[in-house]
Formats: C-alpha cells, structure tokens, sequence
C-alpha cells in the first residue's frame, strides 16, 4: 500500500499528533498525546480508543426494509440469504453516513469513495462512485437515500462492495470538488444490462478524483472497509438479501448488536438503553430491486440464533 493511503489509525502518535496541529486541531492532538501517556500495562489501542476516528475496524449489522419504525438490527452473518438476487439487478444507496468524531474542527468535508463490481455474462465491470459529504460532530450528512449503484448485477456468488472516506482540509481543492460536484457524480452510476466502455473512463475519473486528494498533505485517509455479500451459509461472511447494512467504524472486540435499534424514518442508530445515537461513525447503505427489473416476491426475513461478532 502507498504511504499516503494508510488511514489515520495505522499512523504512528507522533504522525497523527503532527497531522491534527497541521490542520489547526490542537484540542485533538493534545488530547490524543495525553491518552498517548497511558498508564503502566495499558496498550495503545486501548488508550486512544475513546477516539472514534481512530478505530480501524468494522462491524456489519443488517435492518430488514419491513417492519416497525423502530427495528432490530442484527448481525449480517446470521441472516438467511436471498438466493433469488442471483442474476438480478440491483440499487445500492446511501442511506446514511452519521460522523460521531472526525478529525479537525467545525464541519467537515469528507469525501466517500465507494467500489464494486458488476457482473455481466463472463465480464466483469470495475465500478466506484465518488461523493462529497459535510457534517459536524455527532452529527448525520445531509444525505438519505443517495444513489450509489443504480441496475448492478448480482453475481453467482454474490456482491463486493468497498468504501473509504477521505478527511478533506486542504484550501486548494476547489477543482477536485468541482469535479466531484458536477452533473456526472451527482445521480450515482447508472448501469446497463450490458457493457458499457464508457463506463472505464467514468471510473478513472473517480479513482483519480480520490488519489488527487490524498496526495494532499492537509487529506487524510479515516475509514476503510472491504465486504463480501454472499449466499454462503455455511461460513462467516455476510449474507445477502434485500434490506439496510449498518456498516460501523471500530476496534471493538465484541458487539452486540441487541444493545441497539434501527430508527426507520430518521436512518439512525439508537442504543435500547437510552435511546441516544450510537457513539461511533457509521454507514446505511441500502440494497433493493432496481426500478428497472420488475420485483419478485422476497422471502421472510429470518435468521439463526445470534453470535456475537469479534473483531
């Protein structure tokens, strides 16, 4: 992996501590140089774990799009598969992105870059989408179902989806937002029932888009993540079937998604305890039939008895 590709987590202190000053977050860094001073026998993960953009892992929990307006989420690797989306097309959307904590101060502008892949007989399609977002702390994006992958197709053994989240500072953006902003990146990525060679070059365009503004000193990778939907029942993977992933940034060792609910109207994620939002940066994305394929009936959600996931 290039150097300037590393998230902010895989940083050493001194290089995230120099980055946080670099863009003017010095209540950050001397925040982040005291919980660095930890006490005998404590590790550093453990130390700047109340830090929620410095956790590097994730976990994925699954709302089904029918129910009560609030609902349960449980762990995507225990849901039944709906084996029916084989060969079917499909939306993906963003339904949410919630900052609980980025780095920096006021509010933020984080560009999303999201990947796939779109199977078509024997091809393949290399697929991202680029977006930029702006939130405050502990606050969501303007954001509620934004077309990501419109008409995708679901392969034999599933989907991959990707994404990553770029901290934006630097000053002299303005044509990467220019770009990011224009006409192509704004209805997400439309897709065809068969291959598009214009599609390559919409997709060099975003992957350079992103690589642009990481080779900024003052932008900064934060979030990372790699998922696999498949119709395995027999491993660990995450399942795929029609509904709403919870993609959750952290290095939790345990989760216990029983401890949370789903806000259906406000696409929040609430703990039962209090009814207050999760403490952490996390995703929606949406998965359902794309407008242009009639839709067949879906099974009842069900799932085996609940694990709790480790990280």
């Amino acid at each position: 992996m290039d150097d300037d590709e590393r998230v902010l987590a895989e940083r050493t202190i001194p290089e995230i501590v120099a980055y946080l000053r670099a863009i003017e977050d010095d209540e950050g860094a001397d925040r982040l140089e005291r919980q660095a001073l930890r006490p005998q026998g404590q590790s550093l993960a453990a130390a700047i774990l109340p830090t929620k953009y410095l956790r590097s892992g994730l976990v994925v929990g699954f709302v089904p799009n029918e129910g009560e307006q609030t609902r349960a989420i449980v762990d995507a690797n225990t849901i039944e598969p709906e084996v029916d989306l084989k060969g079917r097309r499909v939306k993906v959307t963003l339904d949410q992105f919630f900052v609980q904590e980025y780095p920096g101060i006021g509010t933020h502008r984080i560009l999303c870059e999201f990947a796939g892949r779109n199977q078509i007989a024997d091809d393949i399609e290399e697929l991202k989408f680029t977006l930029m977002v702006e939130a405050a702390d502990r606050q969501p994006a303007a954001v509620i179902g934004k077309p990501i992958f419109m008409g995708l197709t679901i392969g034999e053994d599933g989907m991959n989806f990707r994404g990553q989240t770029v901290n934006i500072c630097s000053r002299t953006d303005d044509l990467i937002l220019d770009a990011i902003n224009g006409d192509a990146f704004k209805g997400g990525l439309t897709l065809a029932a068969t291959l598009q060679p214009a599609l390559k070059p919409f997709v060099g365009l975003a992957t350079n888009v992103v690589k642009a503004a990481i080779k900024r000193s003052l932008n900064m990778p934060v979030f990372k993540f790699d998922i696999g939907l498949d119709f395995n029942t027999r491993n660990l993977s995450a399942r795929l079937r029609r509904g709403s992933y919870v993609i959750v940034q952290t290095s939790e060792a345990e989760w216990d998604w029983s401890r949370f609910s789903f806000a259906a109207q406000t696409r929040r994620v609430l703990r039962r305890a209090d009814g207050q939002s999760l403490e952490a940066n996390y995703f929606v994305i949406g998965i359902d039939d794309f407008a242009g394929e009639a839709a067949r009936p879906a099974a009842r959600p069900s799932r085996r008895p609940a694990a709790k996931s480790e990280q």
